[in-house]
């Protein structure tokens, strides 16, 4: 893995990596993570890339992981939209003419979504997990209305309380691992992020029939963090001529961290294989 940070035109100094196969590049690959996580959750999503002959590149969020911020606060996500944009800005000249993937999970998929929304012409395709397009649809509307409330006086309080990191993977392993990695947030969401999560949701909800380029759309079927309806709305909506929708049964929110995870694995590859 070769790691750096790059310091944004907003100053926000972002932790980077990335990992490039043996020979020239079938394409490249970002993968965007999700909320309270950091991108080195995804060696074995990045190794699986360049063992199949991609470029894969990764970065933590501001407020996560190993970049600049308070822990678990994002203001707003035009904020990780623009940091994506600079730092595929960076990426594309050392892979001219190389089509660009984004993969995003959770929080990162919807932040994937909203980027692609905005630089949908500069990409070549989009695969997203477990996204939270119905943002609202597992918290209760008094919650929210109190965040929205609470926004304008304290925007960084932890307040949305964890449903456990059980729901994250059948894999009791995986939930371990997660409360052991000091760069994992565990805290209640901070107000801030919640609105901003909420409002992001609205916005790409609104937009989806914009969305043309080809689109992946995977959902643990046993999602108990985030709906699989917003995946399901996403898949419906968009515009795509060529567009997929794969709910896995029995699996949790984490698909590329669930037992059969070599199974997803494989098939977010041969996607990618088909639309190189």
């Amino acid at each position: 893995m070769n790691n750096d940070f790059f310091t944004t035109t907003d100053g926000t100094k972002i932790f980077i990596t990335n990992r490039q196969p043996a020979g020239a590049p079938k394409a490249v690959v970002l993968v965007v993570h999700g909320y309270g996580e950091h991108c080195g959750r995804y060696k074995h999503v990045i190794q699986a890339l360049v063992e199949a002959g991609y470029a894969a590149y990764a970065l933590d969020h501001e407020g996560h992981g190993q970049s600049d911020g308070l822990r678990a606060f994002i203001k707003d996500f035009d904020r990780p939209v623009t940091h994506m944009k600079e730092y595929l800005d960076r990426i594309k000249p050392q892979h001219p003419g190389k089509p660009v993937f984004v993969l995003g999970h959770s929080m990162g998929a919807l932040i994937s979504l909203a980027f692609t929304l905005r630089y949908q012409s500069e990409i070549a395709g989009l695969l997203i997990s477990g996204a939270p397009v119905n943002a609202d649809a597992n918290v209760s509307p008094l919650m929210i209305q109190l965040g929205y409330v609470l926004n304008r006086i304290v925007p960084t309080l932890p307040l949305m309380p964890s449903t456990g990191n059980d729901v994250l993977s059948t894999d009791p392993q995986v939930v371990i691992d997660f409360n052991n990695d000091p760069l994992n947030y565990k805290a209640n969401m901070r107000v801030g992020l919640g609105v901003a999560l909420n409002e992001t949701a609205k916005k790409v909800r609104g937009q989806l029939a914009n969305l043309t380029l080809p689109l992946l759309v995977m959902h643990g079927a046993e999602d108990q963090l985030v709906n699989p309806s917003g995946s399901q709305l996403t898949y419906e909506r968009a515009s795509s001529k060529d567009k997929t929708l794969k709910l896995y049964p029995g699996m949790r929110h984490e698909i590329m961290n669930e037992r059969e995870k070599a199974t997803v694995l494989r098939e977010i590859i041969a996607w990618l294989d088909s639309h190189v």
